[in-house]
């Protein structure tokens, strides 16, 4: 070859060294302990994607302490032909849901969310060092499940996760959730804000790249997502496109 050919050759190896130096950088950060009841928090989990309400609270500061949870767990499971649904008490959400016909390393299902995560649905008042209250399950129905808690300003939240009815089998995989707060103190109830947990990501594979594991959602109909490399901290390429970590995303629905 030429000397304008090995240039050539020279130039794409050095970009793909500095490619998979980039890659390898988007490493997300450890997240915030998901706690179980006020003041306590249980062990580091992966990463949450946090949708706020119309007015978000401000930061607290992340809690760095372990402990056992105060009340024990129970699971409740919701089911069709597509997706299998693990309920937990725990900030009554979903704790795991399972896909039934996709599979994942060693044969087995693909698993969306993460056990030590906050459960998908769950609210949460400050997302840094978030906590979750006991709910009360009760299953309605095969393709239903309620849950009720009260908080200590006499709050009373309501949830209901449901399959939706649809002639569609596409429609298998989409859950519905209702959410009613009732007041009953003596006192009008103010609230700085709340979010709402959307769920975590992990790879399938082991040797996924970081660009591989994100997370989509819906709003108003349009797909939305973000890939775990944007909580990672990253030198950009040449000096250029430079930030620290971010422990999490929020998205403003409002």
């Amino acid at each position: 070859m030429d000397r304008t050919a090995w240039i050539v050759v020279a130039l794409c190896v050095v970009g793909l060294v500095v490619w998979e130096i980039y890659l390898v950088k988007q490493t997300p950060p450890r997240p915030a302990p998901v706690g179980v009841a006020p003041g306590q928090s249980s062990p580091t989990t992966t990463p949450a994607i946090l949708v706020p309400s119309p007015t978000p609270v401000a930061e607290a500061t992340p809690s760095s302490g372990e402990s056992a949870p105060s009340f024990a767990e129970k699971i409740e499971t919701l089911r069709n032909s597509d997706v299998e649904l693990r309920l937990t008490n725990r900030g009554g959400g979903i704790k795991e849901a399972v896909l039934l016909k996709q599979v994942a390393e060693k044969g087995q299902s693909v698993i969306l969310n993460s056990d030590k995560s906050a459960p998908i649905g769950a609210l949460i008042e400050q997302p840094s060092s978030p906590t979750l209250a006991e709910f009360t399950a009760s299953p309605e129905s095969d393709s239903a499940v309620r849950f009720e808690s009260t908080t200590p300003e006499q709050v009373v939240i309501r949830k209901k996760f449901f399959f939706e009815k649809s002639p569609e089998n596409k429609d298998n995989y989409v859950i519905e959730m209702d959410v009613d707060l009732e007041n009953r103190g003596d006192k009008p109830y103010q609230s700085g804000g709340y979010f709402v947990a959307l769920g975590s990501a992990a790879p399938i594979h082991p040797k996924d790249y970081p660009s591989y594991t994100r997370l989509v959602w819906c709003i108003d109909g349009r797909a939305k997502g973000i890939d775990v490399g944007w909580f990672g901290s990253s030198s950009g390429f040449l000096g250029v496109g430079q930030r620290v970590a971010r422990p999490y995303y929020q998205e403003n629905i409002a």
